[in-house]
């Protein structure tokens, strides 16, 4: 049996085992796919024990900036985002890439969401950066919201074409310029945004966690009149990307990639008992 794995930390709540295994299901592929808990520092060793076991591997944090330095290849798009979220194995090596940027597009495209001149970016990590990567030459303005003003020059490099500005994390708030944007994606960790407020929505916000099922702003954006995508979203398309790079069709006639789509997003609310 071929197998697969989700890796990170903590891992102990993520869903990727539960999707793939549907999608593996719906394919008819006689694969299997783990998860296991492996934290920053670990990867290399994590590897190097398990040559040879696995086809491909799913990297959540803290591990995507930490697999660019253990690929014998990257694409493009991984070291322009500075981070990968799929390793495949063959016998020419590990090959790294990042299927967050194309989960961001497709998922908005699902939801015919219109980008907007300018978009608001909560957070500035690996799935910031990918965020803005797939708003590159859409959005003319990317405003973004960080914790951490080290990661500044990283977020900015990776647009090509949109204008891309650091605030500081003190600057959000429902007065400020932030929420006047009819689109905004979060990408911080559980739990950063649950004090932040909201009266009036006028758009849609884009939750990239699903851990918890709304989360709380998500939850305060929806009651506000505003459109919410959900982080169970950003966990299907991106993850339909990376059976892509391990052998799934998209053009197949038996399964297209909406119809992957639903079933994956039925899997995960079914284990959520939703």
């Amino acid at each position: 049996m071929i197998k697969a794995s989700v890796l990170g930390s903590p891992i102990q709540h993520s869903l990727s085992p539960v999707i793939h295994a549907r999608a593996y299901e719906v394919l008819g592929w006689n694969w299997s796919y783990e998860k296991h808990e492996v934290s920053s520092g670990q990867l290399a060793d994590f590897l190097k024990k398990n040559t040879g076991v696995f086809r491909g591997l799913s990297l959540t944090m803290p591990l995507k900036e930490e697999a660019l330095t253990l690929c014998d290849s990257l694409t493009d798009l991984s070291k322009r985002v500075n981070g990968v979220n799929t390793l495949v194995f063959d016998d020419l090596g590990t090959h790294g890439y990042n299927t967050d940027v194309q989960g961001f597009i497709d998922a908005m495209r699902f939801h015919e969401v219109v980008i907007p001149p300018s978009v608001t970016v909560l957070g500035g990590g690996a799935t910031a950066r990918a965020a803005i990567a797939a708003l590159d030459g859409a959005a003319q303005y990317i405003n973004v919201y960080s914790r951490s003003a080290h990661r500044a020059k990283a977020l900015v490099n990776s647009a090509n074409s949109s204008i891309v500005t650091v605030h500081p994390w003190d600057e959000v708030d429902s007065e400020s310029g932030a929420f006047q944007a009819t689109l905004v994606i979060s990408t911080t960790p559980k739990g950063v945004t649950d004090s932040l407020r909201i009266k009036k929505a006028a758009g849609t916000f884009f939750e990239s966690l699903y851990d918890p099922w709304p989360t709380t702003f998500l939850a305060a954006w929806r009651t506000a009149g505003g459109f919410g995508i959900d982080g169970l979203d950003l966990l299907v398309w991106q993850a339909i990307g990376q059976l892509e790079l391990m052998g799934f069709d998209p053009n197949s006639v038996r399964n297209s990639r909406s119809e992957l789509y639903q079933d994956m997003r039925a899997s995960a609310l079914k284990s959520l008992q939703l």
